[in-house]
């Protein structure tokens, strides 16, 4: 990007030019300088070295037209930005490292494959028609933590089912009023359990369970169910808004089931 006169900043100028072409006849600099977030004096210096290098050519006040000349400069550099690039995502994806569970033991290099299971990301041995692949940074043994490099492809993720239990506030009989057969069966179809409140705490123990978190519960589902892991979540009707406000905020599908008797 070094055939414009002027010895400047090249990016500033070929920003300018998207923007005189995306505005043009009627350009204002006004409005240039404020999409970039520079002076209106320093656009009025770029422009008045684009119109000399040919790029712009002015047709009156705050009237400005792309050159067949800088049509072809600007292509030519937004092919050059973007094999730059991909040239950064390219070096950025070989030196991150990402951490997975190694399913088998794995050889330094080896190609690997990821997937999410039990909302743990693993990594195994490469095989054709996987769709997401790596390759392990050093050797581990199996069942260790792994690094993961060079990823490459969508990790396949299944959507997961969660369902928000009803129990009567305390006020109401709390645990005592609560379907606890019907409670036990969902919780050993799902993989993890949270409680919010007391008298969700105690339904689930009556049941014969004891939950997999009481704090944050319903973040902790968040984050469980974008993992692939299916959720229980069992609350007081008094609790419902607001944990259906962060599930729906999450945007994860749920349902809701009423488990007083």
């Amino acid at each position: 990007m070094s055939d414009l006169p002027g010895g400047r900043s090249i990016s500033t100028r070929f920003r300018i030019l998207v923007e005189i072409a995306s505005r043009q006849p009627s350009v204002q600099q006004k409005d240039v300088a404020r999409e970039l977030g520079i002076t209106v004096q320093a656009v009025s210096e770029r422009i008045k070295e684009l119109v000399s290098a040919g790029l712009v050519v002015s047709r009156g006040r705050a009237s400005y037209a792309v050159t067949p000349t800088g049509v072809d400069w600007l292509l030519r550099h937004a092919r050059e930005l973007e094999s730059y690039s991909e040239r950064i995502s390219r070096i950025v994806r070989d030196i991150s490292v990402t951490a997975a569970l190694a399913d088998t033991d794995l050889a330094a290099g080896e190609r690997v494959a990821l997937e999410m299971r039990d909302g743990i990301l693993r990594a195994r041995p490469w095989r054709t028609g996987d769709p997401t692949t790596g390759h392990a940074a050093a050797h581990a043994e199996a069942g260790s933590d792994v690094g993961i490099t060079r990823i490459e492809g969508i990790i396949p993720l299944s959507v997961a089912e969660t369902v928000v239990a009803m129990v009567p506030v305390v006020r109401e009989q709390g645990s005592r009023r609560v379907d606890t057969p019907r409670l036990r069966l969902l919780a050993q179809q799902i993989g993890f359990t949270a409680a919010i409140g007391v008298e969700a705490l105690v339904a689930l123990r009556l049941a014969g369970v004891e939950p997999d978190t009481r704090w944050a519960a319903a973040a902790a589902v968040v984050e469980a169910a974008s993992a692939g892991v299916s959720c229980l979540l069992v609350c007081t009707e008094s609790d419902l808004p607001a944990v259906s406000e962060r599930l729906n905020q999450a945007g994860l599908l749920f349902s809701v089931v009423d488990l007083s008797l």
